[in-house]
């Protein structure tokens, strides 16, 4: 069997993540399009040549990010008009200080600009800094020179637009399958979380906490997995991997739903045998997942999960025989059946991944009235967007002037200092440690720092030892794993950025002598400079702290009014779905950057918690009522479930406005009057009662102030 020896522990969840997915096929993919240009290019016109024309590819790589292809052939050219856009005029003013200034200031506001698209125009932003800094690493004599720098320059970022999209056609397959393998991989690491809940001796706040901020990091996958998979022509192996993700997230629900009425903490603190057959469960549950993950990454066919038959009539008997105990409480009882109930749905319901992978049948099944192409997430690149951003309350605007004036600043000590004239790595350490997010600039300035030091110790080796071609070699090593790990793991990335750097603007410009002392000395200069700019203008988490909050509700209130509804399409209520947890994974991350602002500034960070776990309690009691809807719709009444539930929803709907006032009488939680066997209507009834309460203890916590105005507000906090 392929990789057994993963069945034996050999390999770790996290030796996984590393080794197996989508970013090392990435990073190959981009070294391979960069060495290739750089390798005909320097057949074509010279060695030198060959590297002006790489530097040019390697800039436009950058924007090279897991995308499916017709999206690829839209924002890949966009990538190379930027690097162009910004390295002429570099190259033209070459040898006029004050020139190169301006361009460096103006081209670093542009670039702190283009966050304003979103998050998927990062790579565009540092791709127009490193541009320049190539541009201003490369000795040019005379406007001529410059000319052809240029041309080369542009030449090689063009050609390598054309490989890529020739690239992305041949591993598009590949790429989709990888993505959806790291989703069941990243579900299995939520597993995982959730298996904490049912330990013993655990900070149940901060469980919560971990699990919405795996089920953020299984988000932000999704989102890349859909853009990959829902996009394109409609081929069994698409179609089969769309429904695994389906599947994924309907499972995603019973095991929410699993946390209704604080099910976890009552067998916990019940001592009950039945919370560790849980959490034993669900770890099997994710090994079974990252073994399905490992064999999808590595291409393997007949794709098998395990019965888990035997553990789940283990969780069947202690379910029965904590019902069977007369002293039992009524919520103890009914927290052992649903969970009983919902992990054995989601157990079964994993269980249709082979099938659905390997059939195409299984697949349209699943995929039965859903339209791929409305779960797509948009790309907008309208300029009008860039312009409603142009004021100074706008967090991009202020990022922006930060970078345009730590780079002007950086670059000033370059041309006032002599000892600095090749200091191009003051402005590149700059550019790729500063961030909106000071917390986010924080871990970087740690990470370069240690990245910077082991990188100029591996590429001060090589440049003494290894002759030029060899030196290619490994900078194109460097460049595909620095691509590869620049969101798996930063340090990795800048040990990798730091020798494809070095080597980079070595072979553009040979000294005898290897500037790797003097690049470690430049790196502290540019993290000093970096950190000292974060902390101008800065935006600290909090102040956006409202704006998620009210997103949260929002959020929460669509899916509400989807769930509680008697007959609701299944487009619709995955729709609404989706948009809850991207506002959870939106205050989630923000709260994980929020740890690492100073302390007068994130006062509010115990807050988060609580709200994050009110608001998972919330969806969690929703979803429970659908999947009662749909477990037991045929013992419900039609009409009186309909009424009682379009009178919930206007009663949780009122509740979520923030506009209108909190009622008193819903401060207490329903006590349970059901007993075993009770009418399916009583227990709808109960569930749409512990709706209102969820969703009243989310608007009360909600309701606070979430801005903190001064550090005396944060002491009172």
């Amino acid at each position: 069997m392929p990789f057994s020896g993963y069945a034996n522990g050999v390999l770790s969840p996290r030796l996984l993540k590393f080794m197996f997915g989508q970013h090392i096929l990435s990073g190959f993919s981009v070294a391979a399009g960069v060495g290739a240009v750089a390798v005909v290019a320097s057949a074509c016109f010279g060695f030198t040549a060959g590297m002006v024309a790489g530097s040019g590819a390697i800039c436009v790589s950058i924007g090279d990010q897991p995308n499916p292809l017709p999206l690829k052939a839209a924002t890949l050219p966009i990538a190379w008009g930027l690097a162009v856009c910004a390295s002429f005029p570099a190259a033209l003013a070459i040898d006029m200080p004050w020139l190169e200034g301006l361009t460096v200031v103006f081209f670093g506001i542009v670039a702190g600009m283009l966050l304003g698209w979103g998050r998927w125009a990062i790579p565009l932003s540092i791709l127009t800094m490193l541009a320049i800094v190539f541009t201003l690493g490369t000795p040019i004599d005379g406007f001529n020179e410059a000319l052809r720098y240029e041309a080369l320059f542009a030449g090689g970022g063009l050609a390598y637009v054309f490989v890529a999209l020739a690239v992305t056609h041949l591993v598009d397959a590949s790429g989709r399958r990888l993505a959806v393998g790291e989703c069941l991989r990243e579900f299995a690491a939520y597993l995982r979380v959730v298996a904490n809940l049912y330990e013993t001796e655990i900070d149940r706040a901060s469980v919560y906490v971990r699990v919405i901020e795996q089920q953020a990091a299984l988000s932000d996958h999704l989102q890349t997995a859909r853009s990959l998979v829902f996009s394109g022509r409609r081929r069994d192996v698409t179609l089969s991997l769309a429904a695994a993700l389906v599947v994924l997230l309907d499972t995603l629900d019973a095991l929410v739903s699993a946390n209704a009425d604080r099910a976890p903490a009552r067998l916990v603190e019940a001592s009950s045998p039945l919370a560790q057959r849980i959490a034993g469960l669900a770890r099997l549950m994710a090994g079974d997942l990252e073994r399905l993950a490992l064999d999808l990454l590595t291409g393997q066919h007949h794709l098998h999960l395990p019965d888990r038959q035997e553990a789940l009539e283990g969780i069947a008997a202690e379910a029965s025989r904590l019902a069977s105990q007369p002293a039992a409480d009524r919520r103890l009882i009914r927290a052992g059946r649903m969970t009983r109930s919902r992990f054995n749905w989601a157990t079964r319901h994993l269980q249709r991944l082979p099938a659905v992978l390997d059939r195409r049948a299984a697949a349209e099944e699943i995929l039965e009235d859903v339209d791929l192409d409305a779960f797509v997430p948009p790309q907008s690149r309208s300029l009008s967007i860039l312009r409603g951003h142009m004021h100074h309350s706008s967090p991009v605007f202020r990022h922006a002037i930060r970078l345009g004036l730590s780079l002007g600043t950086g670059y000033a000590l370059i041309a006032l200092i002599p000892a600095l004239s090749h200091g191009n790595w003051i402005l590149l350490t700059i550019a790729v440690i500063l961030r909106a997010s000071y917390s986010v600039t924080r871990q970087r300035r740690n990470d370069r720092m240690a990245g910077t030091l082991i990188g100029c110790v591996i590429a001060g080796m090589l440049l003494w030892v290894a002759p030029p071609t060899v030196l290619l070699g490994i900078m194109l090593v460097a460049v595909g794993t620095a691509h590869a790990f620049g969101r798996v793991h930063y340090r990795i990335t800048s040990i990798a950025a730091c020798v494809m750097a070095l080597l980079s603007l070595h072979l553009l410009d040979p000294v005898e002598a290897p500037p790797v002392l003097a690049r470690l000395f430049d790196t502290v200069i540019g993290i000093s400079i970096a950190y000292l700019f974060s902390r101008i203008l800065p935006r600290w988490e909090h102040q956006d702290a409202q704006q998620l909050v009210t997103g949260l509700l929002r959020g929460t209130t669509i899916y509400a009014d989807r769930c509680l509804r008697w007959n609701i399409a299944q487009q619709s209520y995955r729709l609404a779905r989706k948009t809850l947890i991207e506002s959870l994974a939106a205050l989630s991350e923000s709260a994980a950057r929020m740890k690492g602002e100073p302390e007068h500034v994130r006062a509010l960070w115990p807050e988060y918690g609580r709200l994050l776990a009110a608001s998972y309690a919330t969806a969690a009691q929703i979803v429970t009522v659908r999947l009662i809807i749909r477990n037991r719709g045929k013992d419900l009444d039609p009409r009186t479930s309909e009424s009682l539930l379009d009178a919930t929803r206007r009663d949780v709907l009122s509740l979520l406005d923030p506009s209108l006032p909190l009622p008193e009488y819903l401060a207490t939680a329903p006590e349970p009057t059901i007993e075993a066997g009770t009418e399916a209507d009583e227990v709808l009834a109960l569930r749409c009662a512990e709706v209102r309460h969820a969703a009243w203890t989310l608007r009360q916590i909600a309701s606070q102030p979430w801005t903190v105005s001064s550090p005396k507000d944060a002491r009172q906090l």
